[in-house]
């Protein structure tokens, strides 16, 4: 897709904050001095085989776009595709499912579109609002800046292991499903009061393909400390049993150049690194100054983040794993 954007025409339109060309989580439409639109769109296919669940999932992915970019969800409008052969009843649930996570962000769903597919997919085209002044973008990153991550790694793993029918430990399945279907909406109330400089979430282009775009944006360098990397429990092992998830390889195609592993980094966390992630956490680039306000105000709203890596001046658009 990257390369197919290169033939359309920059947006010349002023009133447009935020355009394709940063590669970042949601649009952005100046309204008025304290108004602009924050506007996404994303589907997926099922991650999971219970419909209620999924649609939660797809919900919670798509309004992460706009918590990320430091919005405030307005409206949705669903996006299902579906066939012939899916029963009613899973359709209502999925429906359901996703009108939930809806709700508890406080964002009415007005209307959808669906499309006959073959291949089921579900989620939400997002509409926000946000200050013009307090966006949040993947193109502010610092030298010097560290980076936090806000949701362990590892649910594309689990998920292409349910999809196996291979064996999942019920607890990895458990934090799983409650990573996936958690919002973001503390994360981005949180760093929004602490004034980071820049945020992306974390979805299918995995850990590395967000931090990639963050830095190409940026136009800086990002070292990544894979020891301080979370992961869900049990997510390694499945990993050595040789479970990886379908966009391990896409990724590695798409930017595997840009990422450079240290020796010691062995072979399956380079797989879940580059594996995509579900409804995934935020990866925030944090001054220093205010590590300890970004810990402590995430502490208290029970969100466990960890310092993964740092923002260097040295190979802008480059990631180096240590």
């Amino acid at each position: 897709m990257a390369q197919a954007l290169k033939f359309l025409p920059r947006v010349k339109d002023k009133r447009v904050l935020v355009g394709f060309n940063t590669a970042d989580d949601a649009g952005v439409y100046q309204l008025d001095a304290k108004r602009a639109l924050v506007q996404t769109v994303d589907v997926f296919t099922p991650v999971i085989d219970d419909p209620y669940i999924f649609g939660q999932i797809a919900a919670c992915n798509s309004l992460s776009d706009i918590y990320a970019m430091g919005g405030k969800p307005l409206v949705a409008m669903n996006i299902i595709g579906f066939n012939t052969t899916l029963p009613i009843e899973d359709l209502g649930m999925l429906l359901k499912g996703g009108q939930k996570k809806a709700e508890e962000a406080n964002c009415p769903i007005i209307g959808g579109h669906t499309i006959r597919n073959d291949q089921i997919f579900y989620g939400l085209a997002v509409t926000g609002l946000v200050n013009p002044k307090r966006i949040i973008t993947n193109a502010n990153a610092q030298p010097g800046d560290l980076i936090f991550l806000t949701k362990p790694l590892g649910t594309g793993t689990v998920a292409q292991a349910l999809i196996l029918r291979e064996e999942v430990p019920e607890e990895t399945k458990r934090l799983a499903i409650e990573s996936m279907t958690r919002l973001n909406r503390e994360t981005s109330l949180v760093m929004q009061k602490v004034g980071v400089n820049a945020a992306t979430d974390v979805t299918g282009f995995g850990l590395l393909g967000h931090l990639f775009e963050m830095a190409v944006a940026s136009k800086v360098g990002i070292k990544v400390f894979a020891s301080e990397i979370p992961l869900i429990e049990g997510v390694k092992e499945l990993v050595e049993k040789g479970i990886i998830d379908s966009g391990v390889m896409m990724n590695k195609n798409s930017f595997g150049a840009e990422i450079t592993f240290a020796e010691n980094i062995p072979p399956f966390y380079q797989t879940i690194l580059f594996g995509s992630e579900s409804s995934g956490g935020f990866l925030i680039s944090c001054p220093k100054r205010k590590r300890e306000r970004l810990f402590e105000g995430l502490k208290r709203k029970r969100i466990e983040a960890k310092i993964i890596g740092e923002v260097t001046k040295e190979n802008p658009g480059k990631i180096l794993v240590l």
